[in-house]
């Protein structure tokens, strides 16, 4: 096994006992990172916002900083790699949710072409089709004055449809069956549509794993209330 191998699982096997720090701290100093290393970096990032393990507001905010500089260099560095390039999106993702939601409509349109760049340099990528679903789903959900707002900064607004969303999440799925986030997307895409039945199918599935972060148990949350619909 080479030290870059073995440095990977070494990361892999301290996230799956959630020492996020050590991972941060042990990828933080190497200065040339491969595409891999580049993605674990930033999913420890975005676990650790996620996680509210910061002890203040301007360590999170270096944090996600950090986080964003690297996967810059990592889609400059591989400019058409699906993990360079959806951990970019991700990032930018990041970054924009810490600043608010209209942040994140101004960045809306280049976080999309990140992610839509992943999907063409691997459509079978799990990653990129949940972001690509979770883009759809998200712009779907704006409401009135949001998209009132978005007018302001594009001729053309972001634009999608629950339909959408669920043609990637289910893509998703294909791709790695045993991921709870994405078995609540399924959940609420179904029940945005009014399809009650599926939704609980999905949303009960989901609720018997556990939630890592507070996205996920936000996420769960509204899975309970899913699956505890009558229909």
């Amino acid at each position: 096994m080479s030290d870059n191998a073995r440095l990977i699982d070494e990361c892999e096997n301290l996230l799956e006992k959630n020492e996020l720090r050590e991972v941060y701290d042990k990828l933080n100093v190497i200065k040339d990172m491969d595409v891999e290393l580049m993605s674990i970096f930033a999913r420890t990032v975005r676990f650790m916002v996620n996680s509210n393990c910061a002890k203040n507001k301007k360590e999170k905010e270096l944090w996600i900083e950090r986080g964003v500089e690297v996967l810059k260099e990592g889609v400059e560095k591989y400019p058409n790699d699906c993990l360079s390039n959806t951990w970019y999106g991700i990032m930018l993702n990041v970054k924009s949710k810490e600043a608010g939601v209209n942040e994140r409509i101004k960045l809306g349109y280049e976080i999309r072409d990140y992610f839509e760049k992943g999907l063409k340099a691997n459509p079978q990528s799990y990653i990129a089709n949940h972001c690509m679903g979770s883009w759809c789903y998200e712009v779907s959900s704006l409401s009135k004055i949001a998209r009132a707002f978005a007018s302001t900064f594009f001729s053309s607004p972001p634009s999608s449809s629950f339909e959408e969303a669920l043609e990637y999440f289910k893509a998703a799925q294909s791709a790695d069956s045993s991921n709870m986030l994405n078995m609540c997307r399924l959940a609420q895409c179904y029940d945005k549509l009014g399809k009650i039945s599926e939704a609980k199918e999905w949303a009960l599935k989901a609720i018997s794993l556990p939630a890592r972060d507070f996205e996920m148990e936000e996420a769960l949350n509204e899975c309970k209330h899913i699956a505890a619909k009558k229909g």
